[in-house]
């Protein structure tokens, strides 16, 4: 299995301020009763969704003042315009990063080392499964000048092939914020990146941003997988 690239430093720090896991929940833990070191474990993502591009535009009417209405539709409608480039920018970058996978090959390598398993290619020779399932993911904003984000919600399962069994479940939304740094961005712009900010960018400069935006999104549902799968197999 083709691993994910090792995340820099500056951006594993990224990771630690601007990621928020939105929830987070175990439903099954039977780790205690497995002991998965020096057995062979496999992991498989199930089809994901497309990518969800939800950002949001708002045109404000105050029929008391008719003069800045009418402005402030006409400001929007040019936003409109201009926000159909970017979100097919957008979603063409989605398209080029394999975000799922980023993902998949992160949590896979961390699960490996916290359970102290051996890694197998084929998912049916292998003693564990670990199975990814993505119920939704994408892009977030707001609004026109609110900050862009990734969302994603997802389940983890661990399978024992043998028993035919659910040894471990994880239910799993993190929300990572984009960074003026990852697109290449002037930091002076702030601390968050706006759609209005991307409009200017070119399809390559989006891709880059968004390839380094998934895999601090990866870090951060790896870190999650980590710290649950250390306590529940070592945790009082």
């Amino acid at each position: 299995m083709k691993r994910a690239n090792t995340i820099s430093l500056a951006g594993t720090l990224a990771v630690a301020v601007a990621a928020v896991v939105l929830a987070s929940c175990t439903t099954v833990n039977r780790l205690g009763d497995f002991d998965l070191q020096g057995r062979t474990m496999a992991a498989e993502m199930r089809l994901p969704p497309e990518p969800k591009m939800d950002v949001n535009y708002q045109v404000k009417i105050d029929f008391s003042n008719p003069i800045g209405t009418a402005l402030n539709v006409g400001s929007n409608i040019a936003k409109a315009a201009n926000a159909n480039r970017v979100d097919s920018l957008m979603r063409d970058a989605l398209q080029v990063v394999d975000v799922p996978g980023m993902v998949r090959d992160e949590s896979y390598s961390t699960s490996l080392t916290v359970l102290g398993a051996q890694e197998e290619e084929d998912p049916l020779a292998a003693d564990y499964l670990l199975d990814f399932d993505i119920h939704k993911w994408g892009i977030h904003a707001g609004s026109w000048t609110s900050a862009v984000s990734l969302r994603m919600k997802l389940t983890a399962i661990l399978y024992s092939n043998a028993e035919k069994t659910i040894v471990w479940r994880r239910d799993i939304e993190v929300e990572r914020d984009a960074t003026p740094e990852m697109f290449g961005l002037d930091s002076t712009i702030g601390n968050f990146v706006t759609t209005a900010a991307l409009a200017s960018l070119s399809e390559e400069d989006l891709q880059n941003g968004f390839d380094q935006l998934a895999r601090d999104t990866a870090l951060t549902i790896s870190r999650t997988l980590q710290n649950d799968l250390y306590d529940a197999r070592y945790g009082n």
